[in-house]
């Protein structure tokens, strides 16, 4: 949890220090809500008349039986560029942070998709199931974890049906974004600085937390390592999958010949589910950028419920392709008070495919150097370790069950 609170203070600092490059976008309005409120007769509308008055027509112009309507509830919101101005500091840091984290209605959370407020009421539902399984002494498996377990099951299989699809729909947007626009250059000029921000905040990220780390904690060269988990950094760069990279990155590690068989089988695949610094660099790179492309300046509250939500979403953040686009909308929605799919956010749809390879690649690299630092804090005897191989290795054997006739 500390390396990712760094990287995504990190990553705060290297986008906010190029907030000055940033341009602000210029986006179609999408101008009143209309609507035609249609009669008993087929083809028949209701229409105002000269005189003011409303009464049913077929012959009437389509401006005269259009009727604009106030969203109220924002049920017509497709996306959002801006939010509110109105509101004063204390009631910036109260609601935008507290109320935020603990909602009073979290079925109401889930509705608005209040991201904060789920993943915080879902840590303590989980800390209090674990307390009843407990205090209960329960045996066997809970019916509440095996009927989640089952409905992530099943929203994994929905999800998966989404991502069958998800490349034409993401072609559609970039073809929508690029064709709709006249600045190309200026366009793609301003996402470069996001790029360049992101890359050097992961840089840095990599300087201060693996190799300065590693030195403190080892006391030895961090290049010698290094130099052995290159063939997992390659993979994870080029399948974009922390899931998919972890039996090239056991491989690796383990040929350092410093890490225990015990710890590395622990460290990477725990690393690769939860260790996701990448994720807590881009995160609030993206939604600031975003925020600067639509007009918003944050404040500090925004930045420190950044941090949190990018230390806890990153967390949560499968580790497949392309697995936080939906987080980024979000936390930017979430933090920004903002509705719908942002403006803006077809950009970051164009260049995440590179900036995904960058988080994988960063990811791997930290679980292996933190396996690393951990086997030389909980140093582990090789016969120890090689006694516990064998055992978890060796086949179990058959009973042999005679059957008798009869």
């Amino acid at each position: 949890i500390l390396t990712t609170v760094v990287a995504s203070i990190i990553g705060i600092i290297s986008i906010v220090s190029f907030r000055s490059l940033f341009d602000q976008g210029t986006f179609e309005e999408d101008g009143p809500a209309l609507v035609s409120l249609g009669c008993n007769a087929d083809g028949s509308y209701l229409a105002e008349q000269a005189d003011g008055s409303v009464m049913c027509s077929s012959s009437a112009d389509t401006a005269d039986s259009q009727f604009a309507i106030t969203d109220v509830t924002s049920a017509f919101v497709k996306s959002s560029s801006g939010a509110r101005n109105d509101i004063s500091l204390s009631d910036t840091i109260y609601s935008g942070i507290f109320t935020k984290l603990v909602t009073a209605n979290i079925f109401g959370a889930f509705n608005s998709a209040n991201f904060a407020a789920v993943v915080m009421f879902a840590i303590f539902f989980g800390v209090a199931l674990g307390r009843v399984m407990e205090t209960q002494r329960m045996e066997g498996q809970s019916y509440i974890v095996s009927f989640f377990k089952e409905l992530d099951k099943i929203f994994i299989q929905l999800i998966n049906w989404i991502i069958m699809i998800t490349p034409f729909a993401v072609l559609s947007l970039i073809i929508k974004a690029i064709g709709s626009r006249e600045d190309l250059k200026d366009a793609f000029s301003n996402v470069g600085w996001l790029v360049v921000a992101t890359i050097l905040a992961m840089a840095f990220h990599f300087i201060i937390m693996h190799i300065g780390f590693w030195a403190l904690v080892t006391k030895s060269n961090p290049i010698t390592y290094l130099r052995c988990i290159l063939p997992a950094q390659t993979m994870a760069f080029a399948c974009a999958s922390s899931a998919a990279t972890i039996p090239m990155t056991l491989r690796s590690v383990r040929s350092t010949g410093v890490v225990p068989e015990a710890i590395l089988r622990f460290v990477i695949p725990l690393g690769a589910t939860i260790n996701m610094d990448g994720g807590a660099i881009y995160f609030p790179c993206a939604c600031i950028w975003m925020a600067y492309l639509n007009g918003i300046e944050p404040d500090v509250s925004s930045y420190f419920l950044l941090i949190i939500i990018a230390t806890i979403g990153s967390a949560g953040t499968a580790p497949v392709p392309s697995a936080s686009l939906v987080l980024i909308i979000t936390a930017y929605n979430t933090v920004f008070n903002a509705e719908g799919t942002p403006d803006g956010f077809e950009f970051i749809l164009a260049i995440d495919w590179f900036m995904d390879r960058l988080r994988t690649t960063l990811n791997v690299t930290g679980d292996a150097m933190v396996s690393g630092m951990v086997a030389s804090l909980c140093p582990i005897d090789e016969e120890e370790d090689h006694e516990g191989s064998a055992l978890k290795e060796a086949p179990l054997e058959s009973p042999e069950i005679e059957i008798v006739e009869g």
